[in-house]
C-alpha cells in the first residue's frame, strides 16, 4: 500500500491513522489536509472528522501529493463510489463534552431560588402587582386554591405509546452522536410524575450533562419534544416523563428539601417569599411538597415562563 486515507477528530489524530495504515513514519511520507474537520455544537451536531490523504515519499522525491479532484461525496452515487474504493469518512465520533453534571445539577441554595426586592437582600412582603394598562392588583389568596379533582393516569410501560417515545428517543440520541442507553418504568415519585405520567424512560451512559442542560432545560425540551411527536399520533396521551443519568430524582430531593427550608422561614418571619419562575414540574413538587404544612401556603403568579411560586403564612 503506497497511500492512504484517513479521519479523526483532529488532523493530528487523522494522520496517525494513516501512518498507521501504511505502516510509515513521519518522514517517510507526504500528506494533504483533505478536510480539517468541524467540532460541532450542542450534542455534537454538525461535527465532522478531519481527513487526511497521505502517500509514500516516491524515490525520485517529486514533490508533495496533490490533493484529488475528487470533492467529499454530495450524492449516494459518489458515495458507493468511493465506499468502495475504501475512501469514504467513517460516521463523525461522538464529541466529548465540555458539561460536567456537576454544572448541570450545580449546589443549590434558597437564593438561587428567591426573587430579592428592590433596596435589599432578605425577602420581604410580596405586595402584588399589576400588569400594563393599570390592571388592578389581585391580593394573594389565603390558600392555594384546589383544582377539581382529575383521575390519576395509570401508568402502563406496555402501551404504544411509549414504545413509540422510546423509539424517537434512540434516534435521536444516535443522531446526535450520544452513546446511551435507555430503559422505560412506571413513575415512582412526584418529580416523575406520579398519578400524572404514563411512564418514566431513564437514559444511562456517559457525558450525559448536554443531555441534561443547565438546571435541566434540555432534557425538558427533549421531553416535550418527544411527548409532541407522541401525541401527534396518539392525541391525548399523558405525559411520558424522561430522565437523565438520575437528574430528576435529584432535583426533587434539592426542591423538596428547599421548600421546607423556606417554608420555615415563612412562620419565623410571617412574610411571603416569592420564588424564582419555575417549570410546572417544579412547581408542582413545591406545591405538594407544602401541601398539608400547618403553617404556610402556596399559589403561583405570573404567566408561561415567568410563572412562580410564593409561599405564604397560613391565615
Amino acid at each position: 500500500m503506497d497511500q492512504a486515507v484517513a479521519s479523526g477528530k483532529t488532523v493530528e489524530d487523522a494522520l496517525e491513522k494513516a501512518l498507521k495504515m501504511l505502516g510509515a513514519s513521519r518522514d517517510e511520507v507526504e500528506y494533504v489536509v483533505l478536510d480539517e474537520g468541524r467540532r460541532g455544537g450542542p450534542f455534537g451536531i454538525g461535527a465532522r472528522d478531519a481527513v487526511v490523504r497521505v502517500e509514500r515519499k516516491r524515490a525520485d522525491d517529486q514533490g508533495p501529493v496533490q490533493p484529488p479532484d475528487t470533492r467529499i461525496p454530495r450524492t449516494s452515487t459518489e458515495a458507493e463510489h468511493l465506499r468502495a474504493a475504501g475512501l469514504a469518512r467513517p460516521r463523525a465520533p461522538r464529541q466529548r463534552s465540555t458539561l460536567r453534571l456537576e454544572e448541570a445539577l450545580p449546589r443549590l441554595t434558597e437564593e438561587d431560588f428567591l426573587k430579592p426586592p428592590p433596596g435589599g437582600r432578605e425577602a420581604k412582603a410580596v405586595q402584588p402587582r399589576g400588569r400594563r394598562h393599570d390592571r388592578p392588583a389581585r391580593p394573594a389568596p389565603a390558600a392555594r386554591p384546589r383544582p377539581a379533582a382529575e383521575p390519576e393516569v395509570e401508568p402502563n410501560i406496555e402501551a404504544p405509546q411509549v414504545d413509540l417515545a422510546a423509539q424517537v428517543i434512540d434516534d435521536i440520541l444516535r443522531i446526535v452522536g450520544i452513546d446511551a442507553e435507555i430503559t422505560i418504568r412506571e413513575p415512582e415519585t412526584i418529580g416523575d410524575g406520579r398519578g400524572t405520567a404514563l411512564a418514566v424512560i431513564d437514559i444511562t451512559g456517559d457525558d450525559l450533562g448536554p443531555l441534561i442542560g443547565r438546571r435541566g432545560e434540555s432534557l425538558l425540551a427533549l421531553q416535550y419534544l418527544v411527548n409532541h411527536i407522541v401525541a401527534r399520533r396518539y392525541p391525548g396521551t399523558p405525559i411520558i416523563t424522561l430522565d437523565a443519568a438520575g437528574y430528576r430524582r435529584r432535583r426533587e430531593e434539592q426542591l423538596v428539601g428547599l421548600a421546607q427550608r423556606m417554608a420555615e422561614r415563612v412562620r419565623r418571619t410571617r412574610q411571603p417569599i416569592t420564588l424564582e419562575p419555575m417549570p410546572a414540574a417544579e412547581r408542582r413538587i413545591i406545591h405538594l411538597a407544602l401541601a398539608d404544612h400547618p403553617d404556610v401556603v402556596t399559589h403561583s403568579i405570573g404567566e408561561g415562563e415567568g410563572r412562580k411560586v410564593v409561599i405564604s403564612p397560613r391565615r
